[in-house]
């Protein structure tokens, strides 16, 4: 049997969401004017009133409830009962582990398997406590996060399975895999001085760095090195989830899809940013950096299409120094333009030298990777194919990935709730795009074609 005041707050959650799809559907009718109601519609207005004052009547009975029932667990922790709530600044996770102990030596598998069943084990044991049955290894979970409430029937995941999903994201992310990627362990944003270099011409090299050759016994002239100051402030983001009881029947099946589901998704969402975040509530992302580089595209060139001279001409606006670490990224929908790609030679045509493909089958244009990913623009439009140094973009992090789970929102459906926090923040780190030493057109690390249209 559920603890009363578990039943009592999701009698709270159902009255509210009723009440709020009864406003929305008077606030649909309603984009009529009254006069031109039809009797059914103005019958429905009145009716949706009743409904709405009847149910605002039952959740104040049920407010009061839950009141009355937190107020009767004060008295009983007044009077030595469990305490509702636990700070987790302290970590006491480590002695009283959920997952088998696993040997220093194991293999990768044998360890994913351990805190598969750890994150399934915890979660069935949130389960169980929506029925009152609570193990003592819930009020041990710590994160350094803050403070847990029981009450609410949150549990914030243990520290021992918490930091899988981290893990993969770095692991697994075909972007956050290869960003200049720091962590930060104290206060929530980190500024950094740069060399403020825009040209490679003299006296602008590092920033104002200049050297001479001068004879034996002369001093060089002085030169000043002009810093930048870059500062980055941690922004969160968050996944949530469901789960069924029918999974959470199977610790380490539900551990695993758990760990993935929410890897996956946050590799989205911090990915999809770096790519073409505002830097004000996220990330910045490259599409928006003012070192951004956008290649014109050829006179009369076809609506929708890349073609040699585009790739050609791109490449070539990539610094040397950063070709050895740039990548490609492109859009699903241009990955039949680059296969089928030809070079004409009289009235033939050969396939471009640039563009091969390994022995798995992955591309690649000028011998660096060529990788397809969703964040990349439709074909034709700006960002649909770029190249870039990843290297070249900083990253800042801290805590980990902050998980918790929750029965008690979706306890009339034997449904669990799962959440997860990240807190990250990035940009390219080239302020400006490069003018180089000789010639007029400018280099930087990230580098896109423009529109097609």
């Amino acid at each position: 049997m559920a603890a009363p005041i578990l039943v009592a707050r999701q009698a709270k959650a159902d009255l509210e969401k009723d009440i709020h799809g009864l406003k929305a559907e008077a606030r649909k009718l309603m984009e009529t004017p009254s006069k031109d109601h039809k009797p059914e519609q103005t019958a429905r207005l009145n009716a949706i009133d009743v409904e709405i004052d009847a149910k605002n009547a039952d959740l104040g009975n049920v407010l009061a409830d839950i009141s009355r029932l937190e107020r009767y667990q004060a008295e009983e922790i007044a009077a030595g009962g469990p305490p509702p709530k636990v700070d987790v600044g302290k970590d006491r996770a480590e002695g009283k582990p959920w997952g088998p102990t696993v040997a220093a030596d194991a293999s990768p598998i044998e360890k994913n398997e351990a805190r598969h069943l750890a994150l399934g084990t915890f979660a069935q044991a949130v389960r169980a406590a929506a029925y009152g049955h609570v193990d003592p290894r819930l009020h041990a979970a710590a994160t350094g996060a803050g403070t847990q409430v029981d009450s609410n029937a949150g549990f914030a995941v243990p520290m021992e399975v918490a930091p899988g999903i981290e893990r993969e994201m770095y692991a697994t992310g075909e972007i956050l895999s290869r960003v200049d990627a720091r962590t930060i362990s104290v206060g929530n944003s980190i500024a950094y001085n740069v060399l403020d270099e825009t040209s490679r011409a003299d006296g602008s090299r590092g920033g104002g760095v200049l050297g001479y050759w001068v004879d034996e016994g002369t001093a060089p002239t002085a030169s000043n090195t002009k810093l930048a100051r870059v500062e980055l402030k941690l922004r969160k983001v968050g996944a949530f989830g469901v789960m069924t009881d029918e999974l959470i029947n199977d610790a380490v099946a539900l551990g695993g899809e758990l760990e993935q589901a929410f890897a996956d998704e946050l590799i989205f969402q911090v990915e999809n940013k770096i790519y073409r975040g505002n830097g004000a509530s996220a990330p910045l992302g490259f599409l928006n950096a003012p070192c951004l580089v956008t290649v014109a595209k050829e006179t009369n060139q076809t609506a929708a299409t890349i073609n040699t001279t585009n790739l050609t001409k791109m490449w070539a606006r990539i610094p040397a120094r950063s070709k050895p670490n740039a990548v490609w990224m492109y859009n699903t929908e241009s990955g039949p333009t680059l296969m089928e790609m030809a070079q004409i030679i009289g009235t033939g045509g050969t396939a471009p030298r640039f563009v091969n493909y390994s022995a798995d089958g992955s591309m690649t244009i000028f011998g660096r990777p060529a990788i397809e990913v969703e964040y990349a623009e439709a074909l034709g439009t700006v960002g649909d194919i770029a190249v870039v140094d990843w290297k070249k973009y900083r990253l800042i992090r801290k805590g980990g990935v902050e998980q918790a789970s929750s029965m008690h929102v979706y306890f009339s459906t034997g449904e669990q709730a799962f959440r997860a926090f990240y807190r990250v923040d990035g940009q390219p780190f080239p302020r400006a795009a490069i003018t180089p030493f000789k010639g007029t057109a400018t280099l930087s690390p990230f580098v896109v074609l423009a529109t097609r249209a």
